[in-house]
């Protein structure tokens, strides 16, 4: 499998941090082996608006930054409906489609890590 934009922008990410592979690759690493996902999960299983706003928020705003675009649109969409509190049981579909996609996205990384570190060299 290779680098999919569609999941990770590499283009946008390196427009970001000027070029600054390293520095993206550390930001990716900590991110998508941050066990967010446990936070959220509990703030569902308690019915924590709070808490599950909270670490929405935290998953949105650093997969915005690291242009990971399935991610963050989803992650929005769910923190604006926690936000707006609808019920937790009308939530679960949308927070599996987030993980999913979150494991998708640290799955494809780990798979192409090397096209990241080769950015540049490569022709698109």
């Amino acid at each position: 499998m290779a680098w999919n934009y569609d999941i990770i922008d590499l283009n946008e990410a390196m427009t970001r941090v000027l070029g600054r592979k390293e520095l993206y690759k550390g930001w990716l690493d900590t991110f998508l082996t941050d066990d967010v996902f446990a936070t959220v999960q509990e703030a569902f299983e308690k019915k924590d608006y709070d808490g599950a706003d909270l670490a929405l928020h935290k998953i949105k705003g650093t997969s915005g930054n690291l242009s990971i675009k399935s991610v963050f649109e989803l992650a929005s969409s769910l923190s604006s409906k926690v936000r707006n509190r609808d019920a937790f049981d009308t939530l679960t579909e949308e927070y599996e489609k987030l993980r999913e996609s979150f494991f998708s996205a640290k799955k494809m990384y780990t798979d192409n890590v090397n096209d990241l570190m080769n950015y540049g060299e490569l022709s698109f």
